[in-house]
C-alpha cells in the first residue's frame, strides 16, 4: 500500500506539472509550444540498461526513511549558477515529507571572485588568491570542486548562511572542510557555541566538524598558530546532517571543460566523501564551443571520468546530458553539437548509461532563439535566464520521475 501511495504521488507531480500541449486541465507548462515534450525522455540504448540500483536506494528513501540518496551534477557556467541543479534538488525534495540530508558539497565562490549561487550567502576576510582548472595558466592542486583558493594571512575567515524556507532547510551538524593538512597549513577552526568533536582525516585531506546539534550557518577561522605554517589552502566544502535523505551536489566550473576536470588531482580521494550513486554528466558546451572540437579527445576525456567515479563506487550509475542548442560568436548555429551529441550516445552504449537529450528537448538545431524570445535563455545564445535554467531543472526531473515510475511498475509485477 505504501508503493501504490507513492506511485500515485509521484504521478501526480509529474501529470500537474508536464504535462503534453492539448491535454486537459491546467498544467505548468502546457503552453511553452517551444518545448519538445516528445523527446522528454531518458535514453537508454540497451535492454538490460537502466536506473534500478539508484531508484531501489530512492524507493527505500521514500518508502522508509532509510538511507542517503546522492547525486552529483557536474558541468561548467550552467552548473556554477547552481540555478539548474538547485530546481531539480527542490523537485526531488518535494517527493516526501523530511528527506533533506543536508547541502552536500559546495564552494565558496564569492572569495575566488566568481558568481556564487543566489541560495547560500558567503563573507569573508583575509587576501586570497584563486585558481580555476579552466583557465590554462593556473597549476596548483584541485579537488572535486576544480576551484582552488590559498590565503598567506594569518588570520582569516569566512562564514556562509543559508536562505532557508520549509523545503531547503539546509541545517548540517558535520562539516567537512577540504584542505591542505601538511604541517605547513595554517590551523582551522569552527566559530561555534555547541560542542563539537574535530577529526582530521590526512588520506582524504579534510578535517570534520561534528557538532550534537544541527545549525544553518557557518563560521571558519583560519590563523596561523607556529613557525612552520605559511599558507592555508581550501579545495570545497561539504555539508551534512545524519538524518536520512537527498544529498544533492552540484559542481560547476565557469568555462570548464572535460579536460579541465582531468586536472583535478585530488578528485579521486575528495569523491570518497561525496561517494555519489547517480552523477549527472554536463560537461561539454565549453569543449564544442571551439571550431577545433575533437570528438575522439572528447569522448577519451569522458572515459577517464567514468573510470575515476567508479573506482570509487562501481555501482555508480550515469546520465549523460546532450549540449544546448547554442550559437557560436552569437551569430552562427553551432553545428558541432551534433558531435557531441553523437559521444554521448556512445558514451551511454559503453557504459550500459542514461542520455538526456536536452538538445532535442530544446527543439533542435537553432531552438535556442526561440528560448531567448521567451525570455528563457540570454543574448549571448548560450546561457540560460534564470527561469529558462528553472524549465530544464523541471524537465530533466519530469525525464526521471518517468523512469522511476516504470521501476515501481516492474516492482509491482513481482
Amino acid at each position: 500500500m505504501i508503493v501504490f501511495t507513492k506511485k500515485i504521488l509521484i504521478l501526480f507531480l509529474f501529470i500537474s506539472s508536464f504535462s503534453l500541449k492539448g491535454q486537459s486541465g491546467e498544467h505548468k507548462y502546457s503552453d511553452y509550444n517551444f518545448v519538445n515534450y516528445k523527446e522528454n525522455y531518458i535514453h537508454f540504448y540497451d535492454d538490460n540498461s537502466n536506473f534500478n540500483t539508484f531508484f531501489e536506494k530512492l524507493d527505500t528513501l521514500l518508502s522508509s526513511k532509510k538511507g542517503k540518496v546522492r547525486i552529483m551534477q557536474i558541468g561548467g557556467s550552467h552548473i556554477q549558477a547552481e540555478i539548474w541543479p538547485d530546481r531539480v534538488r527542490k523537485d526531488l525534495l518535494q517527493l516526501s515529507s523530511d528527506i533533506n540530508g543536508g547541502r552536500g558539497f559546495v564552494f565558496p565562490f564569492k572569495i575566488a571572485e566568481t558568481w556564487n549561487p543566489k541560495n547560500f550567502q558567503i563573507s569573508y576576510t583575509g587576501t586570497w588568491k584563486a585558481y580555476r582548472n579552466s583557465i590554462k595558466k593556473h597549476k596548483v592542486k584541485w579537488g572535486v570542486s576544480g576551484i582552488t583558493v590559498v590565503t598567506i594571512d594569518s588570520v582569516s575567515s569566512f562564514n556562509i548562511g543559508y536562505r532557508n524556507d520549509t523545503l531547503t532547510n539546509y541545517k548540517f551538524n558535520r562539516i567537512k572542510i577540504f584542505h591542505n593538512t601538511d604541517p605547513q597549513s595554517f590551523s582551522v577552526n569552527l566559530r561555534s557555541n555547541i560542542p563539537t568533536k574535530i577529526i582530521t582525516n590526512h588520506d582524504l585531506g579534510f578535517t570534520e566538524f561534528i557538532l550534537e546539534k544541527e545549525t544553518d550557518t557557518l563560521s571558519i577561522e583560519i590563523r596561523k598558530t607556529n613557525r612552520s605554517q605559511t599558507n592555508f589552502t581550501l579545495y570545497g566544502i561539504s555539508l551534512e546532517n545524519d538524518k536520512p535523505g537527498i544529498v544533492y551536489t552540484s559542481i560547476g566550473v565557469n568555462g570548464a571543460k572535460t579536460s579541465s576536470f582531468l586536472r583535478n588531482e585530488l578528485f579521486v580521494d575528495q569523491l570518497k566523501s561525496i561517494n555519489p550513486d547517480l552523477v549527472i554528466f554536463c560537461i561539454g558546451i565549453n569543449d564544442a564551443y571551439n571550431p577545433e572540437f575533437c570528438s575522439t579527445c572528447y569522448e577519451d576525456n569522458y572515459n577517464q571520468l567514468v573510470n575515476w567515479i567508479t573506482s570509487v563506487n562501481p555501482n555508480v550509475e550515469f546520465l549523460f546530458v546532450t549540449n544546448n542548442d547554442s550559437f557560436y560568436k552569437r551569430k552562427y548555429p553551432n553545428k558541432r553539437v551534433f558531435k557531441a551529441r553523437d559521444v554521448m550516445i556512445s558514451l551511454a552504449e559503453k557504459h550500459n548509461a542514461g542520455m538526456w537529450d536536452m538538445f532535442e528537448v530544446m527543439g533542435g538545431l537553432g531552438s535556442i532563439e526561440n528560448w531567448k524570445n521567451h525570455g528563457y535563455a540570454k543574448k549571448d545564445k548560450i546561457h540560460f535566464t534564470d527561469k529558462g535554467y528553472h524549465l530544464l531543472g523541471d524537465l530533466m526531473f519530469s525525464a526521471l520521475m518517468k523512469e522511476y515510475n516504470k521501476y515501481l511498475k516492474s516492482k509491482d509485477e513481482y
